[in-house]
Protein backbone atom coordinates (compact mmCIF):
# COMPACT_ATOMS: atom_id res chain seq x y z
CA UNK A 1 0.00 0.00 0.00
CA UNK A 2 3.23 2.37 0.88
CA UNK A 3 4.60 1.44 -2.57
CA UNK A 4 0.94 2.48 -4.16
CA UNK A 5 0.74 5.29 -2.45
CA UNK A 6 4.10 6.71 -3.09
CA UNK A 7 3.76 6.08 -6.91
CA UNK A 8 0.41 7.97 -7.19
CA UNK A 9 1.96 10.60 -5.23
CA UNK A 10 4.80 10.50 -7.70
CA UNK A 11 2.31 10.79 -10.64
CA UNK A 12 0.56 13.43 -8.95
CA UNK A 13 3.77 15.90 -9.14
CA UNK A 14 4.30 14.66 -12.31
CA UNK A 15 1.18 15.71 -13.68
CA UNK A 16 1.77 19.20 -11.73
CA UNK A 17 5.13 19.52 -13.60
CA UNK A 18 3.75 18.60 -16.95
CA UNK A 19 1.26 21.42 -16.51
CA UNK A 20 2.98 23.73 -15.17
CA UNK A 21 5.68 23.37 -18.45
CA UNK A 22 2.57 22.95 -21.09
CA UNK A 23 1.46 26.35 -19.50
CA UNK A 24 5.04 28.22 -19.70
CA UNK A 25 5.63 26.52 -23.41
CA UNK A 26 1.84 28.34 -24.41
CA UNK A 27 3.49 31.37 -23.19
CA UNK A 28 6.07 31.04 -25.92
CA UNK A 29 3.70 31.38 -28.45
CA UNK A 30 2.45 29.27 -31.61
CA UNK A 31 5.62 28.41 -32.74
CA UNK A 32 5.93 26.40 -29.42
CA UNK A 33 6.11 22.42 -30.46
CA UNK A 34 4.87 19.48 -28.52
CA UNK A 35 6.97 17.15 -26.37
CA UNK A 36 7.78 13.77 -28.81
CA UNK A 37 9.28 10.75 -27.09
CA UNK A 38 11.22 9.34 -30.09
CA UNK A 39 13.10 6.66 -29.75
CA UNK A 40 14.86 4.44 -27.48
CA UNK A 41 18.42 2.65 -28.17
CA UNK A 42 20.65 0.45 -25.71
CA UNK A 43 24.39 -0.84 -25.99
CA UNK A 44 26.02 -3.02 -23.64
CA UNK A 45 29.14 -1.26 -22.36
CA UNK A 46 32.26 -2.77 -19.96
CA UNK A 47 30.30 -3.71 -16.53
CA UNK A 48 27.02 -2.37 -17.62
CA UNK A 49 24.43 -1.38 -19.95
CA UNK A 50 23.49 1.90 -21.38
CA UNK A 51 19.95 2.58 -22.76
CA UNK A 52 19.56 5.92 -24.38
CA UNK A 53 16.16 7.70 -24.61
CA UNK A 54 15.62 10.00 -26.87
CA UNK A 55 12.82 12.88 -25.86
CA UNK A 56 12.32 16.14 -28.44
CA UNK A 57 11.47 18.83 -26.30
CA UNK A 58 11.03 20.78 -22.98
CA UNK A 59 10.15 17.52 -20.18
CA UNK A 60 10.31 16.48 -16.27
CA UNK A 61 11.02 12.84 -15.39
CA UNK A 62 9.69 10.63 -12.40
CA UNK A 63 11.46 7.22 -11.96
CA UNK A 64 9.80 4.27 -10.15
CA UNK A 65 10.54 0.01 -9.29
CA UNK A 66 7.51 -2.19 -9.34
CA UNK A 67 7.66 -5.59 -8.63
CA UNK A 68 5.70 -9.11 -9.51
CA UNK A 69 7.26 -8.59 -11.56
CA UNK A 70 10.49 -6.11 -11.59
CA UNK A 71 10.22 -3.43 -13.52
CA UNK A 72 11.82 0.23 -14.07
CA UNK A 73 9.17 2.68 -14.85
CA UNK A 74 10.21 6.24 -16.37
CA UNK A 75 7.63 8.94 -16.98
CA UNK A 76 7.49 11.78 -19.12
CA UNK A 77 5.91 14.48 -18.67
CA UNK A 78 4.73 16.60 -20.75
CA UNK A 79 4.56 13.96 -23.71
CA UNK A 80 1.96 14.44 -26.11
CA UNK A 81 3.62 12.27 -28.97
CA UNK A 82 4.98 8.55 -29.00
CA UNK A 83 7.45 8.00 -31.97
CA UNK A 84 9.40 5.35 -30.51
CA UNK A 85 8.83 1.42 -30.73
CA UNK A 86 5.84 -0.19 -28.13
CA UNK A 87 8.15 -3.03 -27.58
CA UNK A 88 12.26 -3.45 -27.79
CA UNK A 89 13.41 -7.31 -27.15
CA UNK A 90 16.65 -7.34 -25.05
CA UNK A 91 17.48 -10.11 -23.12
CA UNK A 92 21.00 -8.71 -21.67
CA UNK A 93 22.42 -8.75 -18.74
CA UNK A 94 18.58 -9.60 -16.89
CA UNK A 95 17.07 -6.83 -18.99
CA UNK A 96 14.14 -8.56 -20.46
CA UNK A 97 12.45 -6.26 -22.61
CA UNK A 98 11.41 -2.30 -22.77
CA UNK A 99 8.20 -0.66 -23.33
CA UNK A 100 6.87 2.56 -24.37
CA UNK A 101 3.52 3.51 -24.00
CA UNK A 102 0.73 6.82 -23.62
CA UNK A 103 0.49 6.51 -19.54
CA UNK A 104 -1.75 9.47 -20.09
CA UNK A 105 -3.00 11.95 -22.16
CA UNK A 106 0.36 14.20 -21.31
CA UNK A 107 2.53 11.49 -20.03
CA UNK A 108 4.44 8.80 -21.89
CA UNK A 109 5.89 5.93 -20.19
CA UNK A 110 9.37 3.60 -20.64
CA UNK A 111 8.64 0.93 -18.92
CA UNK A 112 12.27 -1.70 -18.40
CA UNK A 113 11.61 -5.41 -17.76
CA UNK A 114 13.62 -7.63 -15.92
CA UNK A 115 14.17 -11.46 -15.13
CA UNK A 116 15.29 -10.86 -12.20
CA UNK A 117 16.37 -8.08 -10.03
CA UNK A 118 16.84 -4.77 -10.65
CA UNK A 119 20.68 -3.65 -10.63
CA UNK A 120 21.85 -0.64 -9.68
CA UNK A 121 21.15 2.52 -12.00
CA UNK A 122 21.76 6.37 -12.76
CA UNK A 123 19.60 8.39 -14.75
CA UNK A 124 21.47 11.06 -16.92
CA UNK A 125 19.73 13.63 -18.28
CA UNK A 126 21.15 14.66 -21.53
CA UNK A 127 20.69 17.93 -24.56
CA UNK A 128 18.53 15.06 -26.47
CA UNK A 129 16.51 13.09 -23.77
CA UNK A 130 18.25 11.26 -20.97
CA UNK A 131 20.46 7.71 -20.47
CA UNK A 132 20.11 5.33 -17.68
CA UNK A 133 23.25 3.76 -16.78
CA UNK A 134 22.67 0.12 -14.75
CA UNK A 135 25.75 -0.84 -13.32
CA UNK A 136 26.12 -4.77 -13.35
CA UNK A 137 29.43 -5.16 -11.79
CA UNK A 138 28.79 -7.91 -8.45
CA UNK A 139 29.56 -6.04 -5.03
CA UNK A 140 31.98 -8.09 -2.67
CA UNK A 141 30.64 -8.68 0.39
CA UNK A 142 32.44 -9.32 3.22
CA UNK A 143 32.97 -12.61 5.46
CA UNK A 144 31.31 -12.17 9.15
CA UNK A 145 33.40 -13.49 11.50
CA UNK A 146 32.21 -16.84 12.87
CA UNK A 147 30.78 -17.02 16.39
CA UNK A 148 32.28 -19.87 18.94
CA UNK A 149 29.93 -22.91 18.22
CA UNK A 150 28.07 -23.34 21.21
CA UNK A 151 26.16 -27.05 21.29
CA UNK A 152 22.94 -26.56 22.51
CA UNK A 153 19.67 -27.95 22.26
CA UNK A 154 17.32 -26.49 19.25
CA UNK A 155 13.54 -26.26 19.59
CA UNK A 156 11.83 -27.80 16.36
CA UNK A 157 9.50 -24.79 15.15
CA UNK A 158 7.11 -25.10 12.48
CA UNK A 159 7.93 -23.86 9.54
CA UNK A 160 5.36 -21.37 8.68
CA UNK A 161 5.36 -20.32 4.26
CA UNK A 162 4.09 -17.05 3.55
CA UNK A 163 1.53 -16.66 0.29
CA UNK A 164 3.31 -14.43 -2.01
CA UNK A 165 2.42 -11.23 -2.85
CA UNK A 166 0.97 -9.86 -5.81
CA UNK A 167 1.42 -5.80 -6.73
CA UNK A 168 -1.51 -4.56 -8.78
CA UNK A 169 -0.32 -1.33 -11.06
CA UNK A 170 -2.87 0.60 -12.15
CA UNK A 171 -3.91 2.45 -15.20
CA UNK A 172 -0.48 0.65 -16.79
CA UNK A 173 -1.40 0.87 -20.53
CA UNK A 174 0.23 -1.37 -22.80
CA UNK A 175 -1.86 -0.80 -26.11
CA UNK A 176 -0.04 0.28 -29.31
CA UNK A 177 0.62 4.39 -29.29
CA UNK A 178 -1.83 6.28 -31.18
CA UNK A 179 -4.84 3.45 -30.92
CA UNK A 180 -8.25 4.34 -29.87
CA UNK A 181 -11.21 2.58 -28.87
CA UNK A 182 -14.00 4.58 -30.40
CA UNK A 183 -14.45 6.27 -33.79
CA UNK A 184 -17.40 8.04 -35.79
CA UNK A 185 -17.62 8.44 -39.56
CA UNK A 186 -19.26 9.50 -42.58
CA UNK A 187 -19.05 7.24 -45.74
CA UNK A 188 -20.33 7.35 -49.73
CA UNK A 189 -20.65 4.18 -51.43
CA UNK A 190 -21.85 2.97 -54.82
CA UNK A 191 -25.03 1.24 -55.03
CA UNK A 192 -26.64 -0.72 -57.62
CA UNK A 193 -29.20 -3.54 -57.52
CA UNK A 194 -28.32 -6.98 -59.09
CA UNK A 195 -32.24 -7.29 -59.71
CA UNK A 196 -32.93 -7.18 -63.47
CA UNK A 197 -36.44 -5.71 -62.63
CA UNK A 198 -34.98 -2.74 -60.19
CA UNK A 199 -33.26 -1.45 -63.27
CA UNK A 200 -35.86 -1.85 -65.98
CA UNK A 201 -37.46 0.99 -63.70
CA UNK A 202 -34.74 3.08 -61.95
CA UNK A 203 -32.41 2.19 -64.67
CA UNK A 204 -28.91 1.06 -65.23
CA UNK A 205 -26.89 2.93 -64.00
CA UNK A 206 -24.62 3.12 -60.66
CA UNK A 207 -26.06 5.79 -57.84
CA UNK A 208 -23.94 6.66 -54.53
CA UNK A 209 -25.81 6.34 -51.33
CA UNK A 210 -24.40 8.29 -48.28
CA UNK A 211 -24.26 6.64 -44.23
CA UNK A 212 -23.16 7.29 -40.94
CA UNK A 213 -20.82 4.58 -38.91
CA UNK A 214 -19.73 4.48 -35.31
CA UNK A 215 -17.53 1.71 -34.00
CA UNK A 216 -16.51 0.61 -30.36
CA UNK A 217 -13.12 -2.09 -29.91
CA UNK A 218 -13.83 -4.51 -27.44
CA UNK A 219 -10.94 -6.83 -26.84
CA UNK A 220 -7.58 -5.81 -28.22
CA UNK A 221 -4.52 -8.09 -28.20
CA UNK A 222 -0.84 -7.34 -29.21
CA UNK A 223 -2.49 -4.76 -31.83
CA UNK A 224 -4.91 -7.16 -32.70
CA UNK A 225 -9.11 -5.46 -32.33
CA UNK A 226 -12.18 -6.99 -32.19
CA UNK A 227 -14.74 -4.52 -32.64
CA UNK A 228 -18.58 -4.09 -33.20
CA UNK A 229 -19.54 -1.50 -36.04
CA UNK A 230 -23.23 0.16 -36.40
CA UNK A 231 -24.02 1.55 -40.20
CA UNK A 232 -26.97 3.69 -41.31
CA UNK A 233 -27.42 4.37 -44.82
CA UNK A 234 -29.99 5.95 -47.14
CA UNK A 235 -30.55 5.53 -50.47
CA UNK A 236 -33.59 7.14 -52.66
CA UNK A 237 -34.71 7.06 -56.77
CA UNK A 238 -36.81 7.74 -59.11
CA UNK A 239 -38.42 5.84 -62.19
CA UNK A 240 -41.07 5.18 -64.62
CA UNK A 241 -43.63 1.96 -63.65
CA UNK A 242 -43.63 -0.66 -65.52
CA UNK A 243 -47.63 -1.94 -66.73
CA UNK A 244 -47.48 -5.55 -68.47
CA UNK A 245 -43.77 -5.63 -68.56
CA UNK A 246 -43.69 -2.28 -70.85
CA UNK A 247 -42.27 0.94 -68.98
CA UNK A 248 -45.23 3.77 -68.94
CA UNK A 249 -44.56 7.30 -67.83
CA UNK A 250 -45.90 7.03 -64.85
CA UNK A 251 -43.35 8.17 -62.47
CA UNK A 252 -42.56 6.26 -59.51
CA UNK A 253 -40.42 7.18 -55.92
CA UNK A 254 -38.34 4.52 -53.93
CA UNK A 255 -36.46 5.11 -50.86
CA UNK A 256 -34.60 2.74 -48.36
CA UNK A 257 -32.57 2.68 -45.12
CA UNK A 258 -30.23 -0.14 -44.68
CA UNK A 259 -29.02 -0.42 -41.30
CA UNK A 260 -26.23 -3.22 -40.73
CA UNK A 261 -24.36 -4.77 -37.43
CA UNK A 262 -20.84 -6.23 -37.61
CA UNK A 263 -18.40 -7.53 -36.38
CA UNK A 264 -14.73 -6.97 -37.57
CA UNK A 265 -11.40 -7.68 -36.64
CA UNK A 266 -8.60 -5.26 -37.22
CA UNK A 267 -4.31 -5.20 -37.46
CA UNK A 268 -2.69 -2.15 -35.96
CA UNK A 269 0.10 -0.52 -37.36
CA UNK A 270 1.10 3.06 -37.77
CA UNK A 271 -0.09 4.42 -40.35
CA UNK A 272 -2.34 1.55 -42.02
CA UNK A 273 -5.41 -0.43 -40.41
CA UNK A 274 -6.47 -2.98 -42.10
CA UNK A 275 -9.99 -4.83 -41.46
CA UNK A 276 -12.35 -7.56 -42.34
CA UNK A 277 -15.87 -8.23 -41.15
CA UNK A 278 -19.08 -9.96 -41.21
CA UNK A 279 -22.56 -9.22 -39.58
CA UNK A 280 -26.54 -8.70 -40.41
CA UNK A 281 -28.45 -6.11 -42.33
CA UNK A 282 -31.49 -4.89 -42.20
CA UNK A 283 -32.93 -2.69 -44.79
CA UNK A 284 -36.71 -0.98 -44.82
CA UNK A 285 -38.10 0.36 -48.09
CA UNK A 286 -40.60 2.49 -49.42
CA UNK A 287 -42.08 2.70 -53.61
CA UNK A 288 -44.27 5.43 -54.67
CA UNK A 289 -46.34 5.60 -57.68
CA UNK A 290 -50.06 6.32 -58.81
CA UNK A 291 -50.52 2.96 -59.66
CA UNK A 292 -49.68 1.68 -56.19
CA UNK A 293 -47.53 2.30 -53.00
CA UNK A 294 -45.89 -0.09 -50.79
CA UNK A 295 -43.84 -0.17 -48.13
CA UNK A 296 -41.67 -3.05 -46.11
CA UNK A 297 -38.53 -4.12 -44.64
CA UNK A 298 -36.05 -7.72 -44.80
CA UNK A 299 -32.73 -8.50 -43.62
CA UNK A 300 -29.78 -10.55 -44.58
CA UNK A 301 -25.99 -10.40 -44.40
CA UNK A 302 -22.89 -9.00 -45.64
CA UNK A 303 -19.06 -9.60 -45.61
CA UNK A 304 -16.52 -6.36 -46.00
CA UNK A 305 -12.54 -5.55 -46.21
CA UNK A 306 -10.94 -2.66 -46.04
CA UNK A 307 -8.26 -0.43 -44.56
CA UNK A 308 -8.31 2.84 -42.64
CA UNK A 309 -5.49 5.37 -43.69
CA UNK A 310 -3.97 7.45 -40.46
CA UNK A 311 -2.73 10.81 -40.82
CA UNK A 312 0.42 11.39 -39.94
CA UNK A 313 0.01 14.78 -39.01
CA UNK A 314 -2.92 14.12 -36.90
CA UNK A 315 -3.84 9.99 -35.91
CA UNK A 316 -7.19 10.63 -34.96
CA UNK A 317 -8.79 11.26 -38.35
CA UNK A 318 -8.47 8.23 -40.75
CA UNK A 319 -9.56 7.75 -44.29
CA UNK A 320 -11.48 5.07 -44.36
CA UNK A 321 -11.20 2.44 -48.09
CA UNK A 322 -13.77 -0.37 -48.01
CA UNK A 323 -15.48 -3.14 -50.35
CA UNK A 324 -18.74 -4.85 -48.69
CA UNK A 325 -21.07 -7.45 -50.28
CA UNK A 326 -24.49 -7.73 -49.23
CA UNK A 327 -27.01 -10.40 -49.88
CA UNK A 328 -30.64 -9.39 -49.03
CA UNK A 329 -33.78 -9.96 -51.13
CA UNK A 330 -37.18 -8.18 -51.05
CA UNK A 331 -40.51 -9.09 -52.59
CA UNK A 332 -42.82 -6.12 -53.61
CA UNK A 333 -45.72 -7.26 -55.71
CA UNK A 334 -45.24 -10.70 -56.28
CA UNK A 335 -42.00 -10.04 -57.77
CA UNK A 336 -37.96 -10.69 -55.69
CA UNK A 337 -35.88 -7.71 -55.99
CA UNK A 338 -32.26 -8.08 -54.48
CA UNK A 339 -31.56 -5.13 -52.84
CA UNK A 340 -27.83 -5.76 -51.78
CA UNK A 341 -24.98 -6.71 -54.19
CA UNK A 342 -21.14 -5.23 -54.13
CA UNK A 343 -20.77 -1.84 -52.52
CA UNK A 344 -16.89 0.13 -52.92
CA UNK A 345 -16.73 3.28 -50.87
CA UNK A 346 -14.76 5.63 -49.25
CA UNK A 347 -15.55 7.49 -45.33
CA UNK A 348 -13.66 9.68 -42.69
CA UNK A 349 -13.45 8.98 -39.07
CA UNK A 350 -12.53 10.35 -36.47
CA UNK A 351 -11.26 8.32 -33.74
CA UNK A 352 -10.82 9.00 -30.26
CA UNK A 353 -10.93 7.31 -26.15
CA UNK A 354 -14.18 6.58 -24.72
CA UNK A 355 -14.76 4.70 -21.12
CA UNK A 356 -11.10 2.98 -21.81
CA UNK A 357 -11.97 0.67 -18.99
CA UNK A 358 -14.66 -1.00 -21.14
CA UNK A 359 -12.18 -2.40 -23.43
CA UNK A 360 -10.35 -5.77 -22.47
CA UNK A 361 -6.66 -5.83 -23.03
CA UNK A 362 -4.08 -8.78 -23.03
Amino acid sequence: MLKRTSASIGVALLVFAAIAISSWGAEGGPGQSQTTLKSVGYIKVDKGLNVTVRVDGEFVSQAMVLGGPNRLVIDIAPAQKIEAQPYYEVNVSGLASIRTGQFQSSIARVIFDFSGPIPAYEIQKTETGFTVKFSLEEKKEEKPVAPPVITRPVPVVKEVKEEPKTEVIENEVTEYPGFYNTSIGIMLGTFQSPSQDFRDIYGQTTDMQFGLNLTRTLVYYNGLQLDVSLEARKYSKSGFALLDGAKTDIKTDFSMTPISLSGRLLYQTEYVIPFIGFGTDWYSFDETSTLHSTSGSTSGYHFQAGAYIVFPWFDQLRLKLFYKFTKVTASVNSFDIGLGGNEYGVGLSFAFNLFKKGVLFF
